[in-house]
């Protein structure tokens, strides 16, 4: 591309994004928490009629308007199953949407029902294919029949209309904020859509939810787990802006799932991602089994006692879910999978063009150059680790360079950042690049590019507190116990204590993590492409991003759906320059990505008969882009697991290395050179199996419950590629023959192409 042209998109890229920006506010004080809740109208409104109509039929499914509690249903056609907005019984959650309202008189948690239909003052319409439903909701009857003139700050008061459209498997439901009418000079906090659609309270032996948490999960709804009967997932993870720092479950992809028997649907979150929050429990007393997404429309802070202090910027856009059904031997998450794919796809999120079949997978590999303090890998001795591989016959080496900067891992400011002179500087750098574009190999430089661990960017983007906003960046160096409950449950408990030994812990750093500033959002989209423009062409090949791709965070002047788009928007511009990955895999960062790195292949929730980790994640990328999982310590005593875990979900393999006392180590300390031709083996294997499919989709994953000879086996996986192939992976110490007479040695893997 030329300069000229570079410019022109740099500009039109600037301007976008200031008119993204002008739908923000500042940071409020919230003077009156004083709370009221609205008694509920009982089964009239609260359950479903049978005063319907049909407002469109399809091939497989049909729209139904319940006309006494203005709600909606869709039957699957195909299998006779009908998705009711409401439960058989009246249940704290059967309604159509609730807000919670925040006045000058107090805090108000509405909902449709009880608020609105109760009152009288819900209306419909219908055109074509689309029910427009409108509602007035208010805690008073004779408030809600006001006109919206005669409404003062005294009054509770919120209005907003829903569009419901289908088209042939998707229903699709939007609101918009920006046109909701609410009490003058109020706002409202959270927005709850549809929160017991698909509810029971009678669950099947198959009934199960495909919740976001890391990789994907399936909820199995018969099995009871105290640890996961209540289930909450961030998408996109918390953001810092709130204050709140403590680990919950995050979901990269806004998307969750519901299956009755032998129907199904996936919801898409396709506008208002950044704002939700997954919600599930299983079934309780007076309460069914139920999945839903919440929305933070105005951002809350609570102080200590969880009182609400502060508010931050209101989100001014489209609430938008489409949910697809699914039917029959496609009601299960790896169909979810695909619709969920498609539908990135469709609106620009995901790359159509995939995986060229001819690209060979990579061997991804980051150097650490230095941490805070200490020089751990130079330019020239990455020059050494370089020619080892290369000795060893790889050569397509995706070179990931960490901690070259300023500040080394504890990054200080990108925009004020030099390469660490300790590292070699600008010349030392320079060798390696021409090194490895004769050797045909990718140089990226690894970095941050809105936080900081420099103070000097303390008052920049104040938290809803007015303190620093930030987040714990891990400290790749630190030694951390294995902890992964997936690999319990696979081998058992003898993971758990081999995660604790390691060979030599003492090159290990006692920092656990490195607390980054954040960078305000409106200097993104002026400092992010002027460094792309002065140093991107004649630093490396590209940029692998650390911070993006795994934090969402908004400010007091932009909610968090605007900073989503500005931040993809920074992410985007680095394929006019070079190649991008980024780490962690938030979906809106990924669309010019060629590698996704470091994914998370755990849940948050601990795994077990009731909540198991699928690569729900993995099945919408694969095909689309190369991915990897968080780089495999060689030194390890878990190495192997790790090892088919990547194999299972069809991961890359990934490595992260030091260089040290003039010896290659890897992290635990065992010498390179007495591990090396294990893991070229292992990206050998790699090559040989995932190489073939890497083109392909994912069409299957399943547990292998029993072998050859019809006995109960646990510990052995499959997942089938839309070619054909089976990958098998063993995790138990004792050779395996599936019913298909497939041989898996113990902890070993095979693939199969029928």
């Amino acid at each position: 591309m030329s300069n000229a042209k570079k410019i022109m998109s740099m500009l039109c890229l600037f301007m976008a994004l200031c008119i993204l920006m002008t739908s923000c506010s500042s940071a409020e004080r919230i003077r009156n928490t004083a709370l009221f809740t609205s008694e509920s109208s009982g089964n009239t409104f609260r359950t479903p009629s049978a005063d319907t109509e049909v407002i469109t039929k399809g091939a497989y499914t049909q729209l139904v308007f319940d006309k006494k509690t203005y709600t909606v249903s869709v039957k699957d056609l195909s299998e006779g199953y009908t998705w009711e907005t409401l439960t058989p019984t009246d249940s704290m959650h059967s309604y159509a949407f609730g807000v919670t309202l925040y006045t000058d008189n107090g805090i108000y948690q509405l909902n449709t029902q009880d608020n609105s239909v109760a009152f009288g003052t819900a209306s419909f319409e219908k055109k074509d294919n689309t029910l427009t439903v409108s509602y007035i909701l208010s805690d008073k009857k004779e408030t809600a029949e006001k006109t919206y003139e005669e409404i003062t700050k005294k009054d509770a008061y919120a209005a907003f209309s829903v569009d419901y459209t289908l088209t042939e498997q998707t229903m699709t439901v939007s609101l918009s904020t920006a046109e909701m009418k609410l009490t003058p000079g109020s706002f409202i906090s959270e927005i709850s859509v549809l929160p017991s659609f698909g509810a029971s309270f009678a669950d099947g032996a198959n009934d199960s939810f495909l919740i976001p948490d890391g990789p994907g999960a399936v909820m199995n709804l018969k099995n009871a787990d105290t640890n996961t009967d209540s289930i909450s997932v961030n998408v996109y993870g918390k953001d810092p802006f709130t204050g709140v720092t403590a680990d919950g479950a995050v979901s990269t992809v806004p998307v969750f799932g519901i299956r009755r028997n032998n129907s199904a649907f996936c919801a898409v979150i396709t506008d208002g991602d950044a704002l939700a929050v997954i919600n599930a429990e299983r079934k309780q007393e007076k309460n069914p089994s139920h999945a839903s997404a919440v929305f933070s429309i105005t951002p809350v802070c609570s102080d200590e006692n969880g009182t609400p202090v502060k508010r931050g910027a209101t989100y001014n856009g489209n609430i938008t879910l489409k949910y697809k059904f699914l039917s029959g031997r496609n009601a299960d998450y790896i169909s979810m999978a695909s619709a969920a794919r498609e539908e990135f796809i469709t609106n620009g999120v995901l790359s159509s063009s995939g995986i060229d079949s001819n690209t060979p997978i990579p061997f991804n590999l980051t150097v650490v150059g230095a941490d805070s303090s200490s020089v751990l890998t130079t330019t020239e001795q990455t020059l050494d680790i370089l020619g080892i591989l290369k000795g060893k016959g790889i050569n397509n080496i995706k070179l990931s360079y960490k901690g070259l900067l300023s500040g080394g891992i504890a990054q200080k400011n990108l925009y004020n950042a030099n390469v660490n002179r300790k590292l070699g500087g600008n010349d030392g750098l320079e060798q390696l690049y021409e090194y490895t574009k004769k050797q045909g190999c990718e140089l990226l430089i690894n970095t941050n590019i809105f936080s900081s661990s420099g103070r000097y960017l303390t008052n920049k983007s104040p938290a809803v507190s007015g303190k620093n906003a930030y987040f714990d960046m891990p400290n790749d160096l630190a030694f951390r116990e294995n902890t992964s409950n997936s690999l319990v449950t696979r081998i058992g408990t003898q993971a758990s204590e081999l995660g604790k030994q390691k060979a030599n812990p003492s090159i290990y750093s006692s920092t656990q993590s490195y607390r980054m500033n954040l960078l305000s959002l409106s200097v993104l989209p002026d400092k992010f492409p002027a460094f792309l423009e002065n140093n991107m062409l004649a630093m490396a090949d590209g940029i692998a991003v650390s911070d993006a791709g795994r934090v969402l965070y908004s400010d007091s002047d932009t909610d968090r759906e605007t900073a989503k788009d500005i931040i993809s928007a920074q992410t985007r511009a680095v394929s006019d320059y070079g190649t991008l990955t980024v780490e962690g895999g938030n979906i809106y960062t990924v669309y010019n990505a060629s590698l996704v790195s470091g994914m998370d292949f755990d849940t948050f929730y601990t795994e077990s008969a009731g909540y198991e980790p699928v690569p729900f994640v993995q099945a919408i990328l694969h095909g689309s882009i190369f991915y990897t999982g968080m780089p495999i310590d060689a030194g390890d005593p878990l190495y192997r697991y790790n090892m088919l875990r990547f194999i299972e979900f069809g991961a890359l393999p990934s490595y992260e290395w030091i260089y040290s006392n003039a010896n290659i180590y890897c992290y635990s300390g065992y010498l390179l050179a007495e591990r090396v031709s294990e893991i070229v083996d292992f990206y050998n294997d790699a090559c040989e199996i995932l190489g073939p499919v890497a083109d392909e989709t994912i069409i299957s994953h399943k547990k292998i419950t029993k072998d050859a000879d019809g006995n109960a086996v646990t510990g052995v996986y499959c997942t089938t590629y839309s070619d054909g192939t089976e990958v098998y992976v063993n995790y138990t110490g004792s050779i395996v023959s599936t019913s298909g007479n497939i041989a898996v040695g113990p902890y070993d893997y095979v693939a199969v192409k029928r």
